[in-house]
């Protein structure tokens, strides 16, 4: 049984990806709001940093949570895990959706992000949590480490097939994402002259959100995966497109991979099978990731369409936290936010 009211801070909460978190958590029926922090709009009213919110709590500077019993973080790499243990310390649920904790190897984390971990100790502890692939680690788990945008989309395309030894362990992912997924910080690479009417691909040596899918692919299939993962930037602000070729073992076949991937929609609330495939459009602002399987000469090609900022990332961490807290997993995720 969840409890009456559980209370919550969200760090880096004037973010688009903490902004987002707020925004849910404001009509989430079981937790109270007590407080945002963020260092950019310290003494603002939210509602003025963040145009259209309602919430009008002031901005705190820091990264002190007060009395909430969730922690929300939305901090860059490393910030949220030079905090941690303090966090936990104090008897809090801590939901991170950087990528501090996502790698269980602290020396990987530091290959694929270029700086020591600051709390090696601690990715054993931490639980990945794509709710619809590791739902009953979440339950027992007061770390919880939140996908990246792609491998959400990635591996909700790909888990089910490999954990059921249906495909072959090569896999090819190419991926696109709106800008909002760049954060909220300005930088020449997004602004509105370089990124409207082109598309780009980058990271293609090699990019961070890689070695997350990696780690995640080679727990489904129990050996070691081959994958070749290629993303681009798009021209819109909303969204996550992965389109991933999965080629099935002898005996199998693509409508296989669609019969799981049916079963497993039918079976989660936010996670949708459609008969074509999806555009972005048709999940923007939701917490839904749709998915659609087509046999194109014998190889599964999956789609799957995301928000980036919501099932993406602030939304899935409030599906989490309504997991690990007792929540129906749906509270407070029915609505959809327009902004950015």
């Amino acid at each position: 049984m969840a409890p009456a009211t559980v209370r919550a801070a969200v760090c880096g909460a004037t973010g688009y990806l903490g902004a987002q978190c707020v925004e849910i958590l404001d009509r989430h029926p079981g937790i109270e709001l007590t407080r945002v922090l963020g260092r950019g709009a310290a003494g603002r009213r939210f509602s003025d940093a963040v145009p259209g919110s309602r919430v009008t709590l002031e901005v705190d500077a820091g990264v002190d949570p007060g009395d909430a019993d969730v922690v929300f973080a939305a901090l860059p790499h490393t910030v949220a895990a030079s905090h941690v243990r303090e966090w936990l310390s104090a008897g809090r649920v801590v939901v991170d959706m950087s990528a501090d904790f996502r790698l269980r190897d602290p020396l990987a984390y530091a290959r694929w992000y270029g700086v020591e971990h600051p709390a090696p100790d601690l990715c054993e502890e931490a639980v990945y949590s794509l709710v619809e692939l590791h739902r009953d680690a979440i339950a027992g788990a007061d770390l919880l480490a939140i996908p990246g945008c792609y491998p959400t989309a990635s591996l909700l395309a790909t888990v089910p097939a490999l954990r059921a030894g249906l495909v072959e362990t090569e896999i090819t992912i190419d991926a696109k994402s709106g800008v909002s997924g760049a954060g909220r910080s300005p930088a020449l690479a997004y602004h509105f002259a370089e990124v409207n009417e082109s598309v780009s691909a980058y990271g293609v040596s090699g990019h961070r959100h890689k070695s997350e899918m990696l780690q995640e692919l080679a727990a489904a299939a129990g050996r070691e995966v081959r994958l070749t993962f290629v993303p681009h930037l798009i021209p819109v602000t909303r969204g996550i497109l992965a389109t991933v070729y999965l080629r099935p073992v002898a005996g199998r076949g693509p409508a296989d991979v669609t019969e799981l991937m049916r079963e497993l929609c039918d079976g989660n609330p936010f996670l949708r099978y459609a008969d074509r495939p999806p555009a972005t459009k048709s999940v923007t602002g939701s917490n839904v990731a749709a998915i659609n399987v087509t046999d194109q000469d014998g190889v599964a090609v999956v789609t799957v369409v995301a928000d980036n900022l919501v099932k993406g990332g602030a939304g899935q961490a409030v599906q989490a936290a309504n997991l690990r807290l007792g929540f129906e997993e749906t509270a407070g995720l029915l609505g959809a936010s327009p902004w950015p």
